[in-house]
């Protein structure tokens, strides 16, 4: 039992001790006195309820002080952790705040370092600049010459091609002289000794009319092959209107190939015809075969 509660109880009892002290005097003193007495015993009985009424009371406030007490010893840790805790994190701030201001430092080395990169990288765009001007002049002047190289290549193409051609007009010019000094040579060989040196003696320049080549351009086709014995004849599609006359000379090709050469025998309006000397006795002229004489 508490303390509290003897308190009360001894309390109660007194004032009983003090409620029969005066009781019983007036007990005495009155007629009544089995009235009072009984009176004093219900008294008695209320105060012996109330008083054990206080005391259900009394325990069940000291069951709740006890368990607010756990309660707050409870909570009282729960705060101690969390102080502990958050104590901790303190810590962890302050090292963090110090790392920071670490780190700020060193960004701020960094910015004024990336400033100075910065500058210096400015003048090297700057300069790389100034070099890619010269550079794209550079370019534009070498592409100025290349197509001025290109068109000096289109040039000298050209005048190879046209070369080529002389150079093709030459050959067949010289086989045609070699095959009419060859038969020169022939026709010498038959003539008696004096004859012949009264003939090579003197100017023959004009005594017979040689084949010539024009100074323009005619193209045709071999449109008709004869073959007579040893000798070929061959039309072709062209005439005095496209500017042929006898004995105007015409070399036949077949693409790049040189086949032949022609002297034309005879003239009509739109085609001529003549005598072929093969180049190379193991080809021969066939219908298609393209025909050109004069020019470059």
């Amino acid at each position: 039992m508490s303390v509290l509660t003897r308190f009360f109880v001894i309390t109660v009892t007194l004032l009983s001790v003090a409620l029969v002290a005066v009781v019983v005097p007036f007990v005495a003193k009155t007629e009544d006195y089995r009235s009072q007495v009984e009176e004093a015993r219900n008294l008695r009985v209320r105060a012996e309820m109330t008083a054990r009424l206080r005391d259900a009371e009394v325990a069940q406030v000291q069951e709740r002080v006890a368990k607010q007490l756990t309660d707050l010893s409870h909570e009282k840790q729960t705060l101690t952790a969390e102080v502990a805790r958050l104590s901790e994190e303190l810590n962890t701030s302050r090292a963090l705040l110090a790392t920071a201001k670490a780190e700020n430092a060193n960004n701020g080395a960094n910015l004024a370092h990336l400033s100075a990169s910065h500058e210096q990288f400015a003048l090297i765009v700057e300069s790389m600049r100034k070099e890619l001007n010269e550079r794209r002049g550079q370019a534009l002047e070498q592409q100025k010459k290349i197509i001025e190289l290109a068109d000096e290549s289109d040039r000298l193409k050209a005048e190879l091609d046209s070369l080529t051609r002389q150079v093709r007009q030459y050959q067949e010019t010289t086989v045609a002289l070699e095959d009419r000094n060859a038969d020169l040579e022939k026709m010498l060989g038959r003539l008696d000794p004096a004859i012949r040196q009264q003939i090579e003696g003197q100017d023959v320049a004009g005594a017979t009319v040689r084949p010539f080549m024009p100074d323009y351009l005619i193209d045709g086709q071999v449109t008709k092959i004869a073959r007579l014995d040893d000798e070929t004849f061959v039309e072709l599609n062209i005439g005095s209107n496209d500017g042929v006359e006898k004995n105007m000379k015409f070399r036949i090709h077949r693409g790049d190939d040189f086949i032949a050469n022609l002297v034309v025998t005879v003239v009509d309006i739109d085609a001529c015809s003549g005598r072929v000397v093969l180049v190379d006795d193991g080809q021969q002229v066939t219908v298609g075969d393209s025909v050109q004489t004069g020019g470059l």
